[in-house]
Order: C-alpha cells, then structure tokens, then sequence
C-alpha cells in the first residue's frame, strides 16, 4: 500500500469550518514539489481537503467538479458538504476493484444545519465528525485537535488550532511540509490563506 502523502485536516467552529494542506510533493526521500495545492472550493460553501498521489486527487478532484455540477443543475440547489461527500463515496467506491484512488478527502462546509465536516477513505466509506485528519501526518495532527478541540470556537481559535496540528505534522512527518493552505468557509463565502512553513536550522561550525 502506497503512503497517502501530506497531512489533510478539518474542524469545525461556531460559525463554520476550517480545511487545511500542506504543500509538498514527495516520493522515497525526494522531495518533488514545494508548492502543490491540496485543498480547493467545491461551490460557495463547500470545500475538500486532500492527502495521496497528486495525479490521483486531482483527477478526482476534476471529476467531482463535473458531477457536482450536473447535480446542481438537476436539483436546481447548491450541493452540501453531505452531498460532495456522497459523490466522492461513489467515484472512489466505484473504482476499488480496478484501479484504488490514492486519495484520502476531508469535506468541509455549510450544510443545512450548519458546519459539517466528513472525511472519506480511499475505499469511499465516509464518516462525519467535528474534526478530522487524513495522510501521513494525521496520527500527528490528531493527537493535538483531540486535546485542544472544543465545540463552539470562534474563528480565530479554529484557524489556530488548524495551524498547531498541521504544524505538528510537518514537524515530525517528513512526508509533509512546505507551507499551509487554509480554506475558511462561511455562510457568506469561502477565504483562503496561505501560511509558509519553513524548519529553522542553527549554523552549526566544524
């Protein structure tokens, strides 16, 4: 089984979700990209996360975009997070006794009763949480939104608490690195930020 690279996140907050992914490309020991996007918007209130081969999450990705949209079409409303989630269920179920997508999905965003967040395996099961971590690094980042998560946080305590366990992940998994995205998503819309994340290294005279 192939490693799903990067460290993908989720949480919830009081007024909506927070995603968020590294940026580094990696396989074996080489490191083949410093700045590939991991989390990306669905519609104005949905978004998804990724950890897994790049070349697989983006053709789920593409692929998700046009089914979302023929369903949006067909039901003349916006998709929800429960929706997306469904979709990728069925593109990833759909292919685990052929070809298995690489690819670990956190889904986050405004459902009808407020902020949801679903995570998704390679297989398509799907589970919905307050919180939730995919990749190499999640056994990391878990560890801090288990301890530190609390229903009902502000915004800011969310983004916070995104950026401790992300970088508690790049600290020790050498799978992810590079910076942090963060999709913030609201009734109002959806935000991003970016945050480099480098490792500081003292000189060191021989």
């Amino acid at each position: 089984m192939i490693a799903l690279l990067a460290t993908a996140l989720g949480l919830k907050f009081r007024d909506g979700v927070v995603l968020a992914a590294d940026r580094r490309v990696s396989y074996g020991g080489f490191v083949y990209s410093r700045s590939m996007k991991k989390v990306f918007p669905v519609n104005d209130r949905v978004g998804v996360a990724f950890a897994g081969l790049p070349a697989d999450f983006q053709e789920l990705y593409d692929s998700l975009i046009y089914n979302v949209r023929i369903f949006e079409l067909d039901e003349m409303k916006q998709a929800s997070p429960v929706n997306v989630a469904k979709l990728l269920s069925l593109l990833l179920y759909g292919r685990r006794l052929s070809v298995l997508m690489y690819a670990e999905v956190v889904v986050g965003g405004m459902g009808p009763s407020g902020p949801q967040i679903v995570t998704i395996d390679a297989a398509g099961g799907t589970i919905e949480e307050d919180f939730a971590s995919e990749g190499s690094g999640a056994q990391l980042s878990t560890g801090i939104l288990e301890r530190e998560y609390k229903p009902g946080m502000t915004e800011r305590e969310a983004v916070k608490l995104a950026v401790r366990a992300m970088k508690a992940a790049i600290e020790r998994d050498s799978l992810s690195g590079d910076g942090i995205d963060l999709l913030i998503i609201k009734g109002e819309g959806i935000s991003h930020r970016f945050l480099p994340v480098r490792m500081s290294w003292e000189r060191v005279e021989i």
